[in-house]
């Protein structure tokens, strides 16, 4: 699937990247990169769809 991000946000999703330091002793990189995915590029995982759309709801209503 094909997904186009405004040009800022590709922007600011590759610089949240590039800046992401492995944890100290395990190496990963994991929990930063969904977090940069999540909080920069607003692309979550299935799982949580349910949970953005009540939060989304709340402040709607």
């Amino acid at each position: 699937m094909t997904a186009f991000l405004s040009d800022d946000t590709f922007t600011r999703l590759v610089e949240a990247l590039a800046a992401i330091e492995p944890e100290p002793i395990t190496g990963d990189r994991s929990a930063q990169v969904s977090e940069a995915l999540c909080m920069v590029a607003d692309v979550w995982p299935e799982s949580m769809r349910g949970e953005l759309q009540a939060n989304d709801n709340a402040r709607a209503a």
